[in-house]
C-alpha cells in the first residue's frame, strides 16, 4: 500500500467543482448476452466490444506518459516488452482468458473512441458467461491497470418459443441501453444501426449506436414531441417507444416495435401489447405512418410494405431488427496529489446505498448508511460533498458510515451544491489514502427543511437530456 498523500479538502473541492475537467475516464460498451454457436470454431461478439474515453483528465495523463518516454530509463528493456509501444496505450482481452493475446486497441490522445471487431471467444470453452477487459499501459508503471466489463452470459441460440415467463433478464425494459442489427440471407456481413458523425441515420458493418430506448405514455402519442411523455416498466410488442441516441442526444420519431413470426406482421398486437420484447430476437420496427425501417444497402429508409390483408403485413429479411441490449461499464479516477506509484485500478465500484438504523454496544441507537460495491479497500474514504464520512465497518463487498447529519454535511462551504425543491444533493465520492479521486454516479439528498435525507442517483431515462435529474434509490 503506498504511503498517505490524501487528497486535501481543497483539492476535492476544486474536483467538485467541475469533475469533467479532471476525470480520466473509461467506458466500456457491450451486449450483455453472448449466443453459444456450436458449428463455429470462433465466436465472435455482437455487436463488437466498443471502448471510450472521456473526461479532459486525459489530456494531462497523455502528456505525462509522453514525457516520461523522453525521460531516459535506467531499467533493461527486455526483448519481449521490446515490441510494445512505449508510450500510454491500451490493450483488450478477455479476462477468463488469459493464455488469450492481448490486442492493441486504437486510442489515443486525439482518437478517444474505438470499436475491436478481432475479439472472439472459443466456443468450446464451455463457461457460462465472461468479461471483457481493458488494460492501460503507462511508461511509469510496471504492470498494466485493468478495467472490467460487466459480465456477459453465454447462452443458447434464443428464439421466440425457448423464452418463457423465468426469462427475465433477457427483457427490454424502458430505459434500457440497446443496439439493432440486421442481416440479409446470403450475406456474410451483420449491420448495425449507426449515426454517423455528421447525424445521418444509417448502416455499419465496422460500428454501431447505443440507444436508450422508451416507452411513451400513448395518451400523448399524438401531441407535439415536446409533450411527449415517458414511462418505465417492460416494453411489450406493438407500443410505441421512442429511441435516443446516446453519443448525440438525437431522438428518433416514435414508432412501434412489433413481433415478426415467420416473415408475417400481425396487426392485432397493437392493441393486445401482451407479448413481451426479449434480446436477441428479431423484430420489425414500424412508425406511426405504417411504413417499416428497413436496410436499403447501406441506408435505413421508411417503406411500405405488402399487406396481406387487414390484419396482417408481410416483411422481407430488409425490415427485421435484432435488438440486443447493451450494458455500459463505467470508471472515473483522478491522480488529485499528482501520479500515485501504485495501480489505480481496481476501481472501487458503488452499486447500492442504504440507511439503517441500529445501535451501538452499549445501546444508543445510531443511524448507519450502508454502500455495497466492489473493490473497496481499507484505505478507501467516503465523502458527501465535502464531509468526509465515519467508517463503521470496512469490507471487500460493503462500507457502513455513520450517517452525517444534515448540519455536518452542509459545514464546509467551499462548493455550493445543486439545489432543487428545498433539497440539497451532495456527490458521493470515493477517496485513497495516497491521492486517487474516484467519482461516481451517486448522490446523497438532504432536506433543507427538516433534515431527512435519502440517497438518489443520475436517472438513466433522463441522463442525456438533463444530467441533473435524479431517480431516488
Amino acid at each position: 500500500m503506498a504511503a498517505t498523500n490524501k487528497p486535501t479538502r481543497e483539492k476535492l473541492a476544486e474536483y467538485l467543482a467541475d469533475p469533467n475537467k479532471f476525470d480520466c475516464g473509461i467506458a466500456i460498451f457491450n451486449s450483455n448476452v453472448m449466443t453459444k454457436a456450436y458449428d463455429i470454431k470462433k465466436g465472435r461478439f455482437c455487436p463488437p466490444v466498443r471502448v471510450s474515453l472521456f473526461g479532459k483528465g486525459w489530456d494531462k495523463l497523455f502528456d505525462d506518459a509522453e514525457k516520461a518516454v523522453s525521460q531516459p530509463s535506467e531499467q533493461p528493456t527486455s526483448s519481449s516488452t521490446s515490441s510494445e509501444p512505449s508510450k500510454l496505450h491500451f490493450t483488450i482481452d478477455i479476462d477468463q482468458f488469459p493464455a488469450f493475446e492481448p490486442l492493441l486497441l486504437d486510442l489515443s490522445s486525439t482518437k478517444k473512441l474505438t470499436v475491436d471487431n478481432r475479439l472472439y471467444i472459443k466456443q468450446c470453452t464451455g463457461k457460462d458467461y465472461l468479461s471483457v477487459k481493458v488494460n492501460m499501459h503507462q511508461p511509469a508503471k510496471q504492470n498494466p491497470e485493468s478495467f472490467l466489463s460487466k459480465r456477459i452470459s453465454l447462452v443458447a441460440p434464443v428464439t421466440k418459443e425457448n423464452i418463457t415467463p423465468k426469462s427475465s433478464s433477457m427483457r427490454i425494459l424502458s430505459g434500457s441501453t440497446v443496439a439493432f442489427c440486421n442481416k440479409i440471407p446470403r450475406s456474410s456481413q451483420i449491420r448495425y444501426m449507426h449515426f454517423s458523425s455528421d447525424g445521418l441515420l444509417n448502416l455499419s458493418v465496422d460500428n454501431w449506436s447505443s440507444f436508450t430506448i422508451c416507452l411513451v405514455d400513448e395518451n400523448s402519442a399524438h401531441g407535439e414531441e415536446k409533450d411527449v411523455k415517458l414511462k418505465e416498466g417492460e416494453i411489450n410488442y406493438g407500443s410505441i417507444v421512442k429511441l435516443l441516441d446516446r453519443a448525440t442526444c438525437f431522438w428518433l420519431p416514435r414508432m412501434r416495435i412489433m413481433n415478426e413470426i415467420k416473415g408475417v406482421i400481425p396487426l392485432d398486437q397493437i392493441i393486445d401489447q401482451k407479448k413481451r420484447v426479449c434480446e436477441l430476437q428479431k423484430s420489425a420496427l414500424q412508425s406511426l405512418d405504417n411504413r417499416y425501417m428497413s436496410n436499403q444497402g447501406n441506408e435505413i429508409k421508411k417503406i411500405y410494405v405488402t399487406a396481406l390483408n387487414d390484419v396482417m403485413d408481410e416483411i422481407e429479411p430488409s425490415e427485421k431488427w435484432a435488438i440486443m441490449s447493451i450494458d455500459e461499464t463505467k470508471y472515473r479516477f483522478y491522480e488529485a496529489m499528482g501520479p500515485v506509484s501504485d495501480p489505480v485500478t481496481p476501481v472501487p465500484t458503488i452499486i447500492g446505498i442504504k440507511p439503517k438504523k441500529t445501535a451501538n454496544s452499549d445501546g444508543t441507537p445510531i443511524t448507519l448508511v450502508e454502500f455495497t460495491g466492489s473493490n473497496f479497500r481499507k484505505d478507501h474514504n467516503i465523502w458527501f460533498g465535502l464531509h468526509e464520512l465515519i467508517q463503521h465497518s470496512n469490507e471487500p463487498n460493503c462500507i457502513t458510515c455513520v450517517l452525517p447529519t444534515y448540519d455536518e454535511v452542509l459545514r464546509p462551504r467551499e462548493v455550493s451544491f445543486s439545489k432543487t425543491d428545498s433539497e440539497l444533493n451532495y456527490p458521493v465520492t470515493i477517496t485513497r489514502n495516497d491521492g486517487v479521486i474516484y467519482g461516481t454516479s451517486y448522490y446523497f439528498l438532504y432536506n433543507v427543511g427538516d433534515g431527512s435525507c435519502c440517497a438518489a442517483m443520475v436517472n438513466p431515462l433522463t441522463e442525456f437530456i438533463d444530467p441533473t435529474r435524479l431517480r431516488r434509490i
